[in-house]
């Protein structure tokens, strides 16, 4: 089963975790939080794009180790369904994943970047179709489910 992951962070060159979206293969299910941003951190891309588009609720808004118990306890619901696949986009999603769950990732989690596989008009389409905008996380992952093509199969 396949988990799709998306991440927004402060900045690339000494990246700081913001916000974290996941959802489930089946769509219906998916996992949502942001933590408190230190602004000093942040590049002006986040500053104009990515923190405009947090909610700051008191249901995601998390400190590191909250953050860290709810999504492990989230994971954990599907370890019956294992093998889970963590699918993104981008090599930094994984690595700030990693590191939230205290690179201690169990046996049956792996990671696949799933980049080659994503279809950029149905990419585009989904954000456009949804008036959604992207670099947001729980967007971005839902859009990365859509736009998957790689099949199981393969």
């Amino acid at each position: 089963m396949r988990i799709f992951i998306d991440t927004e962070f402060s900045d690339f060159v000494n990246p700081e975790l913001i916000s974290i979206g996941l959802v489930a293969e089946c769509g219906e299910d998916e996992f949502y939080a942001e933590l408190p941003v230190d602004l000093s951190r942040c590049n002006n891309f986040v500053l104009a794009i990515v923190l405009p588009q947090l909610c700051h609720l008191p249901g995601v808004l998390y400190d590191r180790s909250q953050l860290q118990m709810r999504l492990i306890e989230w994971l954990n619901k599907y370890e019956k369904e294992a093998p889970i696949i963590i699918s993104y986009d981008y090599e930094g999603d994984w690595i700030l994943f990693c590191d939230l769950i205290g690179n201690d990732i169990p046996e049956w989690i792996s990671g696949e970047n799933i980049y080659p596989y994503i279809d950029p008009v149905a990419l585009h389409r989904f954000f456009i179709e949804r008036k959604l905008k992207d670099h947001h996380a729980l967007n971005d992952a839902k859009a990365n489910r859509y736009a998957y093509t790689r099949s199981e199969c393969e």
